[in-house]
């Protein structure tokens, strides 16, 4: 296969004892297992990028990205600098300043929405009372188990988008993870990826 390096499929030879055979066969499973993954990765990321946008709204203003101010007193250096950087390229692709809300939302990273999760917001964001307003649907939640999931759904999804092997992560945890996340951001949104879902089906059809 032209298109799998040699590096890239060391890892699925060295699974399977340098039996080409298998290790084609395996390389095929993963990306099964990724496929399977894919809906409810969008799930999640639509849903916790939306919910964090209306907190945002709710404490910092309609036009938060660019509330030097307010909210940008409060973002880590990374942070910063992500949303400068989705900033700067809606207003170059829409030639206009300052680019709306809607255009700028979903062109900052995921691991900018997964940030605002972390220790670094605990005060500013104050979680500890508003946590709910991102996962009213799981009130157990605290925000160190929830950047936790969220953290190790962010790794996966990378995995996922540059097309690395998945099969040898604990994948029915970060599945059953997966899970909890969602029915926390939106019951409906759960259902729905549920549906589309044959995440075990292929788990328990390894070659």
């Amino acid at each position: 296969m032209v298109s799998l390096s040699r590096p890239r499929f060391n890892r699925y030879l060295a699974e399977t004892e340098s039996d080409r055979a298998r290790a084609l066969s395996l390389y095929g499973w993963n990306s099964q297992l990724s496929k399977e993954f894919y809906t409810y990765l969008q799930a999640w990321e639509i849903c916790l990028r939306n919910r964090i946008n209306e907190f945002l709204i709710h404490r910092y203003g309609g036009s938060w990205p660019y509330d030097a101010a307010g909210l940008g007193r409060q973002l880590a250096r990374i942070d910063k600098e992500r949303l400068s950087q989705a900033r700067d390229r809606q207003e170059r692709l829409r030639c206009r300043a300052p680019a709306s809300l809607p255009a700028i939302v979903p062109d900052l990273s995921a691991g900018f929405w997964v940030s605002q999760l972390s220790k670094h917001y605990e005060i500013a964001h104050v979680w500890r009372r508003n946590l709910a307003q991102i996962f009213p649907h799981d009130r157990v939640l605290d925000r160190p188990a929830a950047w936790g999931i969220c953290d190790e759904m962010l790794t996966l999804r990378n995995r996922i988008a540059h097309h690395e092997p998945i099969f040898h992560l604990p994948l029915e945890q970060r599945y059953r993870d997966l899970q909890r996340i969602v029915a926390a951001l939106c019951p409906g949104t759960h259902a729905f990826a549920e549906a589309h879902s044959n995440f075990r089906m292929v788990w328990h059809a390894r070659p």
